[in-house]
């Protein structure tokens, strides 16, 4: 979870991209791969007993609580073995693994299950099949829990190092030299408060603790103070103040909530802290409009009666700058005021995000961008912090009908977190199957939008949420949504057949609005082009069979695909400009038609193909010698000839 100090709009993109590369199974990135270990403290005894370990059997499994730091570990060392060339190992939770399955030469891999319960028997496994790495020249690091593994890992006990802690005070140090504006890193270290408050922290909160010194060291000079000399009441302020934000400062806050009971006073504050940023005079107004959004009454200010704006945001802990903007005196300040928020009044999350969600719509884009980011990471927060996705789920269904693309940034961020992933993931199978008779149009849109990114990582899970969401009784938005997702995941190899395995499903499905979905993806699969014809003939790995039993079912359920006419224009035109196709889509369309193995045909399919022919190539009062018309009569011709329940031709000898 990352806490954003300065956010321009762009922190959810990155983790979407940082987390869909990890789980991809490519290469990651070397500039990733740096940032990831920018705080890392190697432990030589660590180290050099996982180096011995993989020098010897090429496999290791890395066990340790949460913030032990397994996953920096895996990349540390395999960055030493395998340079550029480090892969997550790509499964869905729960899939069974196995190493003969890694092909790859000379490459660092990592199998993540610090999230999920190893399989039965793994250690045995590992054990067993561990020479086959040695002969590809790879690596495997695994990574679990404790608990997990002593279920799991019996035969294994060779290859596993259990992992504590880094020392905190070293963590520390690694961050402070690393800011990006000189930190006397020892004057810090000498303070107890510091000391004393990262001395059981994991690596992720020594880290929060770090930014605070940056952060608060940073303010400090803003206001252009001179520096704090170690020892001087100046540095002690700071210090505490640091300790103060790295606990959220949440002793504080409650010391000033008990102390400002007025409405008024909580609700800028609260205003001052989601606008961060914003001018005083849109948060006074918004502070009245969170007051009515939570159902009070704001207090009338006519004249100069209550506090003005440089009271309250005195008040609020903040100044007031000469350019109007509000920007509060502590460093993590903003974002403790809203985590306070939610955690204070459960009852009021739903008026809450409403009205904050709302509050993008009337910001200029230089703050709507960030705000709508604040807003997510405070959802990711609470999610993985509360356990619960109710947060979620109302922020996405209020952003779905107004800002569609941040609530699809919210909802595959929040899958590919590796603090709310399961869960988020879990909730979106509830959504789509118990809940999706409560769930809005707008909202379904949105959510199959996620599950076509989610896909590249997630196949099976996705495809079937997509799934639920194409059973689902809805508009055309809807299925329309589903088709261009399953559309765009077509484009990836790697994704066909598992597609096409799920439109064939969904195409012989006993649910209506599965069916029509199936019918709606292919057609608009169809209508991709290539300059070799249509895309669905110009695969190398073209299915005749299947693309036969897709337009069958395409004839079947015309008057539901209204863009059925122009589609089968597309391949019409492939017959005049490109004549090598004429015998494949010719052979495709009659048996579409006439179905080889029926004993007659259906008049259905069969008067449908006669529309379109006709769509396509109108008839004229006079002799049409067209080129598109002779195809358009051949067609008709061979289609009554191949009907099965035709009458003979009258010089037909029969057999009485």
């Amino acid at each position: 979870m990352q806490r954003v100090g300065n956010n321009s709009g762009t922190v959810i993109g990155v983790l979407i991209k940082k987390g869909i590369h990890r789980l991809q199974g490519i290469p990651l990135p070397v500039d990733e791969v740096d940032e990831y270990l920018a705080p890392y403290i190697r432990h030589d005894g660590d180290h050099l007993t996982i180096s011995k370990i993989l020098d010897e059997h090429h496999v290791v499994v890395l066990t340790g609580s949460e913030g032990s730091g397994r996953f920096t570990t895996a990349l540390d060392v395999l960055r030493t073995r395998a340079s550029a060339n480090i892969r997550q190992v790509r499964r869905e939770p729960g899939d069974r693994f196995a190493i003969e399955g890694l092909r790859e030469y000379d490459t660092g891999w990592i199998l993540d299950l610090r999230g999920e319960q190893p399989p039965q028997a793994l250690g045995r496994q590992l054990a067993q099949d561990a020479p086959q790495l040695e002969h590809s020249g790879s690596y495997l690091v695994v990574l679990c829990h404790p608990r997990g593994w002593k279920a799991s890992g019996s035969g294994a006990a060779h290859l596993t190092r259990p992992l504590s802690r880094p020392d905190p005070q070293a963590v520390l140090r690694r961050r402070l030299d690393q800011a990006a504006l000189p930190i006397t890193t020892a004057a810090w270290l000498s303070e107890p408060v510091i000391t004393d408050g990262i001395a059981y922290c994991t690596p992720a909160h020594v880290v929060t603790w770090a930014d605070a010194i940056i952060a608060t060291e940073r303010l400090h000079r803003r206001r252009r103070l001179a520096p704090p000399t170690q020892g001087d009441a100046a540095f002690r302020e700071m210090v505490l103040e640091v300790a103060h934000a790295a606990e959220n400062w949440h002793d504080q806050l409650l010391a000033w909530h008990t102390e400002n009971t007025n409405s008024d006073y909580r609700n800028y504050l609260l205003a001052a802290a989601v606008l961060e940023g914003a001018t005083a005079e849109k948060v006074y107004t918004a502070s009245a409009e969170l007051a009515r959004a939570l159902e009070e009454t704001p207090t009338p200010r006519p004249g100069q009666q209550g506090l003005g704006v440089i009271a309250l945001t005195h008040t609020a802990n903040a100044d007031l700058g000469r350019d109007g903007i509000i920007r509060f005196r502590h460093p993590g300040y903003a974002q403790a005021v809203v985590d306070y928020f939610l955690a204070d009044r459960p009852h009021l999350l739903g008026a809450f995000t409403q009205w904050t969600a709302a509050q993008t719509s009337s910001l200029d884009s230089d703050l709507a961008g960030p705000l709508a980011e604040r807003v997510s990471q405070w959802a990711l927060h609470y999610t993985a912090h509360k356990r619960t996705t109710r947060l979620l789920r109302a922020l996405a269904e209020q952003w779905s009908q107004t800002m569609p693309e941040p609530a699809c940034n919210l909802l595959v961020a929040a899958a590919l977190d590796s603090a709310t992933g399961q869960r988020v993931r879990n909730a979106y199978r509830r959504w789509t199957t118990d809940d999706a008779d409560k769930l809005s149009a707008s909202l379904k849109v949105v959510l199959a939008q996620a599950c076509q990114q989610l896909a590249t990582v997630y196949p099976t899970s996705m495809l079937t949420r997509l799934a639920d969401l194409a059973a689902t009784p809805g508009t055309a938005k809807v299925t329309d949504a589903v088709s261009k997702a399953l559309t765009a995941l077509w484009q990836e190899p790697r994704q066909r057949s598992t597609v096409q395995e799920r439109l064939t499903q969904w195409a012989h499905d006993e649910n209506e609005a599965r069916r029509a979905a199936a019918h709606v993806t292919f057609a608009h699969l169809a209508h991709l082009t290539t300059p070799s014809g249509p895309a669905l003939l110009a695969d190398q790995d073209i299915d005749i069979p299947w693309l036969i039993d897709m337009w069958r079912g395409a004839l079947s359920t015309a008057q539901r695909l209204p863009m059925l006419s122009q589609v089968f224009s597309v391949w019409m035109q492939a017959i005049l400009a490109l004549p090598e196709l004429c015998p494949t889509i010719w052979q495709i369309f009659l048996d579409a038609v006439h179905q080889p193995t029926d004993t007659h045909y259906s008049a259905r399919r069969f008067l449908t193909m006669q529309h379109l022919l006709f769509a396509w190539a109108p008839a004229t009062q006079t002799h049409d010698t067209s080129a598109a018309g002779a195809v358009r009569d051949h067609m008709l011709t061979e289609l009554r000839a191949a009907d099965p329940a035709a009458p003979p031709e009258p010089d037909a000898t029969t057999t009485p």
